[in-house]
């Protein structure tokens, strides 16, 4: 706003009045807006200026001042010099005078607000562009960040699973060993059942009949099988001489008689 008010504070008193009259009040414009309404007011003036002039008075105001150009304050008393009573034919000419250079003054100004005004927007062009990057860069980094800590949410999801998952085949492992050392013992147990039962068994042969006893059984059973075979062989021999028994025969005796 600074610079603006250095631009109309180059102007002559009644120049800023009239421009503020048509700006109005500006509160709750930004400097864009502000600036922009004075160009506007600026563009408005000059016409207005510009709509009596005569082509006539013009001249003679360039017959009579030339190329000089009015100062501030030279623009200030001519202002107050239209309030005075003067003749007709020079107030036409002094009018024309102060009006022309009334829109020398506001062309001036004209252009270096334009000129802020483009530096306005270009300003206002950048910190829009600054903040669609900073707001991008922003969306980028929360973008990032959510996927980080999807990513990090997954690879602990992945770790319980993984956990949990191994868990379970320990588990599994453990219980299959477990039923398989209870086979294992289970067999054991059958085993010696087994073996316990039979020299429990052989125990009680041992009791009821005594070791002395089997070997006197073992003999008489040795020797009724010698005289079993003894007494087949002599009957074999008898039979044989009269013809009764085929040699198959006597063999399924003779093997009857090595079974006992």
């Amino acid at each position: 706003m600074e610079e603006l008010h250095h631009h109309l504070r180059h102007l002559p008193g009644f120049l800023q009045a009239e421009i503020a009259a048509y700006v109005g009040d500006w509160s709750g414009m930004n400097y864009i807006e502000i600036t922009d309404k004075h160009i506007h007011a600026v563009n408005h003036l000059i016409n207005s200026k510009r709509a009596p002039l005569q082509p006539i008075n013009i001249e003679y105001a360039h017959t009579l001042w030339g190329d000089q150009r009015s100062t501030k304050e030279d623009m200030e008393m001519s202002a107050h010099l239209r309030t005075l009573p003067s003749d007709g034919r020079m107030d036409l000419i002094a009018e024309a005078r102060f009006f022309m250079e009334s829109i020398l003054f506001l062309e001036n100004f004209k252009r270096s607000i334009e000129d802020l005004l483009t530096r306005l927007l270009e300003l206002g062009r950048q910190h829009a562009e600054r903040m669609a990057q900073e707001a991008a860069q922003r969306q980028a980094e929360e973008e990032a960040r959510a996927r980080a800590e999807a990513e990090e949410a997954a690879r602990r999801l992945a770790e319980e699973q993984a956990a949990q998952q191994r868990a379970i085949e320990s588990a599994f492992q453990l219980a299959q060993r477990q039923v398989e050392e209870a086979e294992h013992a289970l067999a054991l147990r059958n085993a010696e059942e087994a073996r316990a039962k039979e020299a429990e068994s052989n125990r009680a042969i041992e009791m009821t009949f005594g070791p002395e006893a089997s070997r006197e059984i073992d003999n008489a059973i040795k020797v009724l099988r010698g005289t079993i075979e003894i007494a087949i062989t002599d009957f074999s021999n008898t039979i044989s001489a009269h013809g009764a028994f085929d040699m198959s025969q006597l063999e399924a005796i003779q093997n009857m008689s090595a079974t006992h």
